[in-house]
């Protein structure tokens, strides 16, 4: 099942009139406020085909119940319009108990934009039930790469993050095939499985340093890191991901030789066009030096925290928020070090110009976005015009 967002009435839930403007001019001057959005934000095409495949299952099956197999995007604004449509949870905080352990014929499953494990599924086709992949295709890029390792004796390294319904579903993918991975969620933690290549780091110091559900069942260091085939989880900073693929591959050819690289190391750059496009557009602006930079998304949003670090990276002070709820005297935002939300005051200056870029992730709906920037208008004391809202 294929469908067309643009043609879809769900797209008009989520247009803003302010965030529209914006998108066409880059910046607006407010009173003292210089408002910026970069030239590309927000929904992509993915979360775009996943929406419009789900209103088109919402009329082929007007009489079944809908189920989600888990959140549709990381978005908590998105997954509540499910609810009020009607769709219900199989997994994930959302679910409804035992629903999953009774689907049968009549039910209609929608598999997540970040795919599924291979035992999910499974288990989905033996209880016959109808199934609405919205898979991704940029997703099934790196399942395809992953495929191809796995058929040439490659161990799968995945620059990604432990628990991420995408990881979780090449790591599924790898397992059921037969194969082996390990997961490095950046680039320290591939320095550590660098130094372990090169014969610096011991393998118990390697295994103490990494998550405890990185590797896959039965991982032996001695055996397993001999053939490596890096791919990315496609949410994932992008230079970052350039950096890891050359970190290993220097690794690998200290340890084999130039001779033995070409037959023990394979990097392929699965980042999402979509992610690559928001992340080079985010450090445009961020490379402006505006006075701040505040990133908005759901806080379980790979791809969100990663714009988030763009603005880190230009030493600009950068805040992933989650909603207009986040923006008052003291901002509530997700902090990238320990993952904690947390608040801290006189984050906007109230007295002078003030430069504010934002941006928003693949997942978050220009309504939120434009909200975020209302309320950030309103605090420093200004008023938008008639004609941006």
């Amino acid at each position: 099942m294929t469908g067309s967002f643009e043609d879809s009435d769900v797209r008009q839930t989520y247009l803003d009139p302010l965030v529209a403007r914006l998108r066409e001019h880059g910046t607006m001057e407010v009173g003292r406020l210089t408002l910026q959005l970069p030239q590309s934000f927000g929904f992509c095409w993915g979360v775009d085909r996943a929406l419009a495949m789900v209103e088109k299952a919402r009329q082929e099956f007007p009489e079944q119940r809908l189920w989600l197999l888990s959140s549709l995007i990381h978005n908590p604004r998105v997954n509540a319009d499910m609810r009020r449509m009607g769709i219900g949870f199989l997994k994930g905080p959302l679910a409804e108990p035992g629903a999953f352990d009774q689907l049968g014929v009549g039910d209609v499953v929608i598999i997540p934009a970040f795919s599924a494990e291979v035992e999910d599924m499974l288990y989905l086709e033996s209880r016959g039930v109808a199934i609405v992949d919205t898979t991704c295709p940029w997703v099934i890029k790196p399942h395809k790469r992953t495929l191809k390792f796995l058929r040439e004796g490659f161990t799968t390294v995945i620059h990604g993050t432990v628990g991420h319904d995408e990881t979780r579903a090449t790591c599924s993918l790898v397992q059921h095939e037969g194969g082996h991975f390990v997961v490095v969620h950046d680039l320290g933690e591939a320095e550590i499985l660098a130094g372990f290549l090169r014969g610096t780091v011991a393998a118990e110091e390697m295994r103490r340093q990494l998550h405890p559900q990185a590797f896959s069942e039965g991982f032996d260091l001695g055996v397993h890191t001999l053939r490596l085939g890096l791919i990315n989880q496609t949410t994932m900073l992008a230079a970052e991901s350039r950096a890891i693929g050359n970190l290993l591959r220097l690794a690998v050819l200290e340890r084999d030789g130039e001779e033995g690289l070409a037959d023990s190391f394979r990097d392929f750059d699965t980042i999402c066009r979509a992610t690559q496009n928001n992340q080079d557009a985010a450090l445009k602006v961020a490379g402006d030096n505006p006075d701040l930079f505040l990133v908005v998304g759901g806080y379980d949003s790979s791809n969100t925290r990663n714009l988030a670090r763009v603005g880190d990276n230009a030493n600009v002070p950068a805040f992933h928020i989650e909603g207009p709820d986040a923006v008052a005297a003291r901002l509530s935002y997700r902090d990238r070090a320990s993952g904690r939300i947390l608040e801290i005051e006189d984050w906007l200056p109230q007295q002078g110009p003030v430069r504010i870029a934002f941006s928003a992730g693949a997942s978050t709906p220009d309504t939120i976005l434009g909200s975020v920037i209302e309320r950030v208008v309103r605090l420093a004391g200004e008023n938008l015009p008639l004609s941006a809202v």
